[in-house]
Formats: C-alpha cells, sequence, structure tokens
C-alpha cells in the first residue's frame, strides 16, 4: 500500500519529466501546457537548491504526490491506473539524469525510440549494465478524490 505524506525532495526537472507527466496526465496537458504552467513555479528556493515546485502544481491540477520507497514501484499494476510514478536514474559515466514515467503496463521511457511500455523488471535489468543509478525513491502521484 503506498502511503501519500507531505513530502518535498529537491531534484531537477527536466523537459522529459514535462514530456512523461503529460502522457498520464491526459489529452489537455500537453507537453506545451504542462511547460507554460511550470513557469508559474519557482524552479529554485533562496538557498539556491531546485525546488520540488510540482507538488504545488499536481494539487493545483487535482492530483496528489508523495515519495515511495523503491519496491513500492511493482505494486503499480494494483492501482489500476490511479496511481502512476516517475523514476528518476543517474547515468554517471555521462555526467546525467535521466527520468521515466511508470504505471500499471511498464515503463514509458522519453528517450529517443524508445517503445512505450516496456516491463518494469526487464527496464531495470537493461539500464544496470549501461552503469545506470536508479534512486531509491520515486514519485507517485494519484488522482485525489473530489467532492461532487
Amino acid at each position: 500500500m503506498l502511503a501519500f505524506p507531505s513530502a518535498r525532495r529537491p531534484t531537477v526537472l527536466s523537459a522529459r519529466l514535462r514530456w512523461s507527466w503529460s502522457l498520464f496526465l491526459g489529452k489537455s496537458n500537453s507537453y506545451e501546457r504542462v511547460l507554460e504552467e511550470s513557469r508559474r513555479y519557482p524552479s529554485m528556493n533562496a538557498d539556491r537548491m531546485f525546488s520540488a515546485w510540482w507538488e504545488t502544481y499536481f494539487r493545483d491540477e487535482g492530483l496528489d504526490s508523495c515519495y515511495c520507497a523503491f519496491q513500492g514501484l511493482y505494486s503499480l499494476p494494483n492501482y489500476c491506473g490511479s496511481v502512476v510514478g516517475i523514476l528518476m536514474m543517474n547515468i554517471p559515466h555521462v555526467g546525467m539524469g535521466h527520468i521515466v514515467a511508470v504505471n500499471e503496463f511498464g515503463v514509458i521511457d522519453p528517450a529517443d525510440n524508445a517503445p512505450n511500455h516496456i516491463s518494469l523488471k526487464g527496464y531495470i535489468l537493461g539500464r544496470i549494465p549501461d552503469g545506470v543509478v536508479f534512486e531509491n525513491n520515486w514519485l507517485a502521484v494519484r488522482k485525489l478524490d473530489r467532492p461532487t
């Protein structure tokens, strides 16, 4: 079971993450819309650290988010699409990070020519030999229940 406490964790946001969000937020949340709206939120705090502005953005869009332990990714199929994830990783030998979206069907990698929905296990096992280091936590995102 995933818990959705209040959490903040500084990290870098990239165009890939905006692209991934637009995939699972739906047609009304195109990449261009997410990019444009992201500009309304400060990306750095007073300490010049990257701000987790997307937590406020998700709330504004009627979503909730929290950071969860890595193994929780394997429980996404239990939520039938109501919870999706953002998995972050580092690629030390190129000095870059990479971000993918994960849903109940698998990994959606915004890399060029990547197939849609690679199995989570297959994706992880395929990236480790490339020197990829996965973060210990991932960002779980779900729709909030709105009173009708």
